[in-house]
């Protein structure tokens, strides 16, 4: 039997314009000439522009069954040819006709959908799609005539149908990704011995920028407001000369729009927007017009929920005061603070402009509180520190004040501690005050150390910064391997200051934290060594996409003194571990003081890491460390260690497990590492 054949289906652009005078599209489809016969169907009266057609499911009405064949019996091959001979016929003339075997149709059987399970049956038609590779995905996910082909009861005349429409959906689809003038072709083939072709040919063409950006503010009073008008422009995020994208459009809308909500404009809307696409030149000019709407003011707080504590422990918590402009980043770091307050266990803080009194809103705020009383337990295990186990208790109403108790032991293989802490709420000026009291015995490297300290703390937080003031008394001895024991004891006062600014705590992947550090002590105050200690760390994730990460660690260390006698051992500095120089023994890097390793008065440590993600949970790293710690900065010779590690993102944290080797030792050594360690 010939070969039939159908070509020339082709579609291309009209532009058009509207009653507003912004640009459609207009698909013209050319006749079919097969052997000097005109084949195809007369166009279809025109849908609604954007409705993407659904092909028709089959139904039995649709079918016209070939005589009954005796079961299990093969169709012979002639009648297979005839039939695809009709069936090509059927899609060149447009007929509805449908032949199959009889047992194809079932007699109760409902037609599947697309996404349904279909018998293991040949498809009736393939599709070769030539179109760029960077749209394909696009394509094959949206156009019917692709979805649709592995269906095996899909009547063939609705073949012709979806190839049909294919070039209005895909025009729409590229519409959305910025080709307004694209070139679009359809081609059936119908050979005798296979499943019948239809090849989709789409040229995109160049793609529309973004010309000009035209973005208006309306103030309270309807007038333009320039300045705000002009800030919102500084930020705007589909700059000219960008692709012009309509998700990227609708997202820029979007983020203009929420930079007023999320300032003192919570009643502002977009007015009006319109994108005007010329497909000739290929340029968009974009309008936004902005209103701010009334501006607010905060009220006073309306609390519910508290049983056993006071209303001021949630009142100063927060971060507004009445009177302040409405902003709802306010809102949602008051609701934050509350969440990680261990006082409460939720919190929501509303702030509904339907009770405002004029330009006043109240601030609703809705507490649970947590259980006053609290025993917990806990394992673990570090490459540190070694094996963990650790009792907690907590009472967070310490004789019905809301002072909070705390008290933990902890025993691990390098490290054993006690602690008492006593905590008050915040006061008025946002200063939390505690005390402490504590012992630590610690056996690393060989080098044994016992602690005993008292000491108070005043610390504060405001926004991402966080500030500490301790004074602290503490008295140490030590035995290190082949050497002589000492004691010592020191009088410290010591400031922290600590910058957070990360775009998450679990899952840091963008952002930076940065840790200053102050402290001395003098034999005239209780101190076996004048000193001054400064030290300084940081810490940086650089987004190279979705998929890969750059991170950067430092830091340095300096104890002002006559040599390192009489400075505590947690003054000065050694390096080595997880979360220092990886490849050596956790703080196996400083003073040799006879078989032991003690601190250096000096410390320099560096890291490069990049982190690479093949799914969601799971990455590996490769990374490059460098540091060491001596007692001059002369004597301090950077040692080198690198390797590479597993990454997963753990419904707790981070998890790190690094196979790093030790340069100057000539080893490896395994790290494993849980959370963010700053």
């Amino acid at each position: 039997m010939s070969q039939s054949r159908l070509q020339g289906l082709g579609f291309h652009p009209n532009p058009l314009t509207n009653d507003s005078g912004a640009q459609v599209f207009k698909w013209e489809k050319q006749a079919c000439m097969n052997n000097g016969a005109m084949h195809g169907k007369p166009d279809e009266s025109s849908r609604p522009e954007g409705a993407v057609p659904t092909p028709a499911v089959p139904s039995r009405r649709q079918a016209v069954s070939a005589p009954p064949a005796r079961p299990g019996a093969a169709w012979p091959k002639q009648a297979q040819a005839a039939l695809r001979a009709l069936a090509c016929a059927g899609l060149l003339g447009g007929s509805s006709l449908l032949v199959l075997p009889h047992t194809a149709v079932a007699a109760d059987a409902s037609a599947p959908s697309p996404g349904a399970a279909a018998p293991a049956q040949k498809p009736l038609y393939n599709v070769e799609l030539d179109a760029p590779k960077d749209l394909q995905t696009l394509l094959t996910a949206n156009l019917d005539l692709l979805r649709w082909r592995d269906f095996p009861g899909l009547p063939r005349d609705q073949i012709e149908r979806l190839a049909e429409e294919a070039p209005a959906q895909a025009q729409r689809l590229l519409a959305a990704e910025g080709y307004f003038s694209p070139q679009i072709r359809v081609r059936i083939d119908c050979p005798d011995a296979a499943p019948i072709t239809v090849v989709l040919s789409v040229t995109p063409g160049e793609p529309t920028l973004v010309q000009t950006v035209d973005l208006q503010v309306a103030g309270p009073d309807g007038k333009p407001d320039a300045a705000l008008s002009e800030r919102l422009s500084r930020t705007w995020a589909l700059k000219p000369g960008a692709v012009f994208r309509d998700a990227e459009w609708e997202a820029a809308k979007s983020k203009a729009l929420s930079a007023l909500l999320a300032g003192r404009w919570p009643a502002a809307r977009l007015v009006d927007s319109r994108a005007a696409i010329d497909p000739a030149t290929r340029q968009a000019r974009l309008e936004l017009r902005l209103d701010t709407g009334a501006p607010y003011v905060f009220g006073g707080l309306k609390i519910t929920g508290l049983q056993r504590y006071p209303a001021s422990i949630a009142e100063r918590l927060a971060p507004m005061r009445p009177g302040q402009p409405y902003s709802q980043s306010a809102l949602l770091d008051y609701q934050a603070a509350l969440q990680n307050s261990p006082y409460f266990r939720d919190a929501l803080v509303d702030a509904d402009l339907r009770q405002a009194q004029g330009d006043v809103v109240p601030v609703d705020v809705q507490v649970s509180e947590n259980r006053a009383q609290k025993l917990s337990f806990g394992v673990g295990v570090s490459s540190d520190t070694g094996q963990r186990v650790q009792a907690d208790w907590r009472d967070l109403d310490f004789l019905d004040r809301a002072w909070r108790l705390s008290s933990s032991i902890k025993l691990q293989t390098r490290e054993q501690s006690g602690s008492l802490r006593l905590a008050f709420p915040r006061t008025a000026l946002g200063y939390e005050d505690s005390l402490s009291l504590s012992q630590d015995r610690t056996d690393i490297s060989g080098l044994t150390t016992r602690n005993s300290s008292i000491g108070a703390q005043r610390a504060r937080t405001r926004r991402n910064i966080d500030t500490a003031l301790a004074v602290q008394y503490q008295a140490e001895s030590l035995q290190p391997l082949g050497a002589a024991s000492s004691a010592l004891h020191a009088l410290s006062l010591n400031y922290s200051w600590t910058r957070r600014d990360i775009n998450s705590v679990l899952y840091p992947s963008r952002g930076t934290l940065i840790n200053l550090q102050l402290g001395g002590a003098s034999k005239a105050l209780l101190s076996s060594a004048n000193f001054i200690r400064l030290y300084a760390r940081g810490l940086g994730y650089v987004p190279l996409d979705r998929s890969n990460q750059l991170i950067f660690r430092a830091e340095a260390g300096a104890v002002l003194a006559n040599g390192a006698s009489g400075v505590p051992q947690n003054f000065l500095f050694r390096a080595g571990g997880a979360n220092s120089v990886r490849g050596y023994a956790y703080q196996s890097l400083g003073l040799i003081q006879g078989d032991a390793i003690v601190g250096g008065r000096y410390l320099f440590t560096a890291s490069a890491e990049f982190d690479h993600w093949f799914t969601r949970q799971w990455g590996g790293a490769v990374f490059y460390d460098a540091g060491n710690a001596a007692d001059t900065w002369g004597a301090l010779k950077p040692v080198r260690g690198y390797g590479a590690g597993v990454r997963w993102r753990s419904p707790v944290g981070l998890v790190s497990i690094d196979l790093a080797y030790g340069q100057a030792v000539h080893a490896y050594r395994l790290n494993f590492n849980a959370g963010l360690s700053f």
